[in-house]
């Protein structure tokens, strides 16, 4: 039994030996030859002959699918470039309709008008100005000691006006412009020395007296009083003055003063206020 075995291990080792030793020499098929080379040199030069034809053929095919290649890309390029200003100006005109769409709607004429109108100064009120003599009647700031001489040339101007001169750019509304400029800056330089309800009570008579002086006479003789809401000397607020705030209501003691003021004669120097009593 053991020799039946060593028999067969034997067989077995012999067997492996002989495929690995022929698996070591065999030689690869190449064109349908056990041999690496041509068996005669005429075969060889056919073989190779035959190599550079099919590689000049080769060369050719390469060739023609570079130029399709390149003709293809050249194709994808121009089409890129259209779809590039296609889009670009696609993409504006959705940007002028966007923007045409949520654009804030410009004012109508009317509401041009409108805006024009609140835009403008106060009228001064009869109380104020009589504009058939001329008169000012001037507010309790205005008619202190300092402004004195401006104060008696502007009345002086109102007065003196005529038809022919009267209206914006007129001579006598080119005298009254840098005196009225010149009683704001005084104004604005005792702010410190005047209540809030004073002082912007004296400006707002200022711009209105300015607007009034750009007035023909004429209109102010048709039109004494204007249509927007004015303000009186105890309680006004200057809207488009620099110092834009929302005024306070007018204390009891200036209130007192506009009433002891209102019973004098505006001539009277009594009615003279002064800027640190005011305030006080």
């Amino acid at each position: 039994m053991s020799n039946t075995r060593t028999v067969l291990i034997a067989l077995t080792a012999l067997v492996s030996i002989s495929t690995l030793a022929s698996a070591q020499v065999a030689v690869p098929i190449n064109n349908w030859s056990y041999q690496r080379h041509a068996s005669t040199a005429t075969e060889g030069y056919l073989r190779g002959s035959a190599a550079v034809i099919q590689s000049a053929g080769q060369k050719n095919y390469l060739d023609s699918v570079a130029a399709v290649n390149y003709q293809e890309a050249l194709r994808r390029s121009i089409e890129n470039s259209g779809l590039r200003v296609k889009t670009y100006f696609e993409n504006k005109e959705l940007n002028r309709a966007y923007r045409e769409k949520y654009a804030a709607v410009p004012p109508t004429k009317e509401q041009w008008e409108r805006i024009t109108l609140a835009s403008l100064p106060d009228r001064l009120t009869p109380e104020q100005f009589d504009s058939s003599t001329g008169k000012l009647v001037w507010p309790h700031i205005l008619r202190a000691d300092e402004y004195a001489a401006f104060r008696d040339r502007i009345d002086t101007l109102m007065a003196s006006r005529t038809p022919g001169n009267s209206g914006d750019g007129s001579p006598a509304q080119r005298q009254l412009d840098p005196l009225i400029d010149a009683m704001k800056r005084v104004l604005k330089s005792n702010i410190d020395n005047v209540s809030f309800s004073q002082y912007a009570a004296a400006k707002w008579f200022l711009r209105s007296l300015d607007y009034e002086a750009q007035l023909p006479l004429n209109s102010l003789i048709a039109q004494p009083v204007a249509s927007k809401p004015t303000f009186d000397s105890s309680a006004s607020v200057d809207a488009a003055a620099t110092d834009s705030v929302d005024p306070p209501a007018d204390d009891s003691a200036s209130a007192d003063d506009s009433a002891t003021a209102d019973d004098a004669a505006p001539g009277d120097p009594a009615n003279v206020v002064t800027p640190a009593a005011d305030a006080n």
